[in-house]
């Protein structure tokens, strides 16, 4: 299974849910020096401020008081309280250090919900060409389903039968040209150069654009082969 974020965590359960689209777009021109460079490969979350992030991260988990006692039970802690001090010095440092970050937090005045309304964005993608996996939901597209105006967004569903993702998640994509989709279930790389502007449409608002786009179908790695 494709994964767009990293393992460690899932940032946004608010959103799963069950459709998936892709769109992109290309609109203006890049200098053709930036052209000539490589793009860049990036994660969904190198978009994000690195405050947005950590608010993000702190969304509620699921309510243990819903699980039955067999999810209970492989919830537990595998090891007892003093079975590794190292380790538990080390939850406490994080606890501390986690503790500070809340209090600077609240200080700001923003919380995670703050974060999934964010027009915050990275500066040093402005005008940067990257390269950039996600899933196409159509904006504008006609009767024979050529899509000339699109969002790509980091999971299947977004904007469709859930709340869109925050907008610094969203990247505008216009294509005169137009292209067809395969479905809307195929994820894509997408390589273009990054503007910062906003863009907002009945499905969402968008803190990134993307011009002089090229798609490419995302194909899943292979798996390794390992020998006895």
């Amino acid at each position: 299974m494709m994964k767009l974020y990293p393992t460690k965590k899932a940032l946004f359960p608010v959103y799963l849910c069950s459709l998936a689209i892709l769109f992109f777009v290309s609109t203006a021109h890049a200098a053709p020096e930036n052209l000539a460079r490589p793009a860049v490969t990036v994660e969904w979350t190198e978009l994000l401020p690195d405050e947005d992030l950590r608010l993000l991260e702190s969304i509620p988990q699921i309510d243990h008081q819903s699980l039955s006692d067999d999810q209970l039970a492989q919830d537990a802690p595998a090891e007892g309280f003093n079975s590794n001090t190292s380790a538990f010095e080390d939850q406490i440092a994080k606890a501390i250090a986690d503790s500070k970050q809340s209090i600077e937090d609240e200080k700001s005045g923003r919380n995670w919900r703050d974060a999934l309304k964010s027009t915050k964005v990275r500066p040093e993608f402005n005008n940067k060409r990257i390269r950039i996996a996600g899933y196409i939901v159509p904006i504008e597209y006609d009767d024979n389903q050529v899509i000339t105006e699109f969002f790509l967004v980091p999971y299947f569903g977004a904007c469709i039968h859930v709340p869109p993702p925050p907008p610094n998640q969203l990247i505008y994509v216009k294509h005169p040209k137009g292209f067809t989709l395969p479905d809307l279930y195929t994820p894509f790389w997408v390589d273009g150069t990054v503007v910062i502007e906003t863009q907002e449409n009945d499905l969402g608002l968008s803190a990134y654009s993307m011009r002089n786009v090229k798609l490419e179908r995302y194909e899943e790695p292979e798996e390794p082969e390992f020998l006895n």
